[in-house]
């Protein structure tokens, strides 16, 4: 073999260092590929644990009732970090549109891909997006206020820790994805945990107008704010100049005693256990009727003179109570021009009295062989008063 020449040495010099640059080219190829696939993973990993950090505290404070914002807002959750994100980046990257991707591919979601990466570029609404769990100094999403009133009733200060290092993670892991020299992750995560810090102190109380799914408020509060409001609505109504106050007053606890009754009777247990799911049902609301429930359902049952006043006075069916038409008049809904939202107050506060019972009784009881009792036997009741309010106005 003869000696290589200069540029044969050249040309072999060059293509040896072409080979190398191209390997190690490779090698930092698979090794980004790798980096990306683990920020993929971790994206999913810490989605995952805060959904069930939601799924946890939510949960355990309300058994039964899940509000829709909870539901909905824990599936929009990556997808509210990624839009932080694509806002101050102003586009999205193939590695950030691959996430994406997987996530509208697995989820299913009230809008498309498209118009959910048009609505994050922009900061624009899409569907109830925003609404539902957009979080700053100045607003608070549906899903943020839930989660707060279930955090305060059943979970820690681990709980809303983890909950934010898991979205503040989601929220670098993506925006590395869009450029991994880029810092803009920094100014989003402190603006993140400032406005949860911050709203989580300023969470709006429920409102008299509103149902406490959750169960924040202890069921005795409830019962003291109804009969204020049921006093105040007495004393200022004409309506004891056909009946006394004092004959009046006990009215408030029997109607709700009437409502435990015919929640408890709509569950699917022998009638043994139903009794006793009523006594338990009665200590928990702190009413006391001067009659038992066994004694008011069989009043009603014998049909006796008893029974039908209270089916007259209390019942839920059609006809409804005179009872719920009585508070309503005398709130004003009804023959009257000053409404006043105290009925309203009464009606909710019963309705979160009894889905507190169901809650209780479910986790007590363990079976009760229906969904929602609570919820449809009150939206009964609440669609007859708007018929009623309609047929005045």
């Amino acid at each position: 073999m003869g000696r290589w020449g200069f540029s044969d040495a050249l040309a072999f010099a060059v293509a040896m260092t072409v080979r190398d640059m191209s390997r190690e080219k490779e090698k930092r190829l698979i090794k980004t590929q790798k980096f990306y696939q683990e920020c993929y993973e971790k994206i999913a990993s810490d989605s995952e644990r805060a959904f069930n950090i939601v799924s946890k505290v939510v949960t355990k404070a309300s058994r039964r009732y899940i509000p829709n914002e909870i539901a909905s807002g824990s599936t929009y959750l990556a997808l509210y970090a990624f839009a932080l994100v694509i806002e101050r980046q102003g586009r999205v990257t193939k590695e950030q549109s691959k996430i994406i991707r997987i996530y509208f591919n697995n989820m299913s979601f009230p809008f498309s891909e498209s118009a959910y990466l048009s609505a994050a570029r922009t900061g624009g609404e899409v569907g109830n997006f925003r609404n539902v769990i957009s979080i700053s100094k100045s607003y608070a999403g549906g899903f943020w206020v839930n989660f707060f009133r279930a955090l305060y009733k059943s979970g820690t200060q681990k709980d809303l820790q983890d909950m934010i290092d898991y979205t503040t993670s989601i929220i670098m892991r993506f925006s590395i994805l869009g450029n991994p020299d880029s810092n803009i992750s920094n100014t989003i995560c402190q603006n993140f945990i400032d406005s949860v810090n911050y709203q989580i102190n300023q969470v709006r109380e429920i409102s008299i107008k509103e149902v406490d799914w959750l169960g924040v408020i202890p069921i005795e509060d409830r019962l003291e704010e109804m009969k204020f409001f049921y006093e105040d609505l007495i004393d200022r109504s004409n309506i004891t100049n056909d009946i006394s106050k004092e004959e009046l007053l006990p009215y408030l606890e029997l109607q709700i005693l009437n409502c435990i009754c015919d929640v408890v009777m709509m569950t699917k247990q022998p009638k043994s256990v139903k009794l006793r799911m009523m006594n338990d049902a009665v200590r928990l609301s702190g009413i006391h009727t001067g009659v038992t429930p066994e004694q008011y359902v069989r009043e009603i049952a014998n049909n006796t003179e008893m029974g039908q006043f209270y089916k007259t006075m209390f019942s839920s069916g059609n006809p409804l109570g005179s009872f719920w038409l009585v508070i309503f008049t005398m709130g004003g809904q009804l023959y009257g021009t000053d409404a006043t939202d105290e009925p309203i107050g009464i009606v909710n506060n019963i309705f979160s009295i009894l889905i507190q019972i169901e809650n209780y009784l479910d986790e007590k009881y363990n079976f009760l062989g229906k969904d929602s009792i609570a919820k449809e036997y009150m939206l009964h009741i609440i669609e007859q008063l708007a018929d009623k309010c309609d047929e005045e106005d």
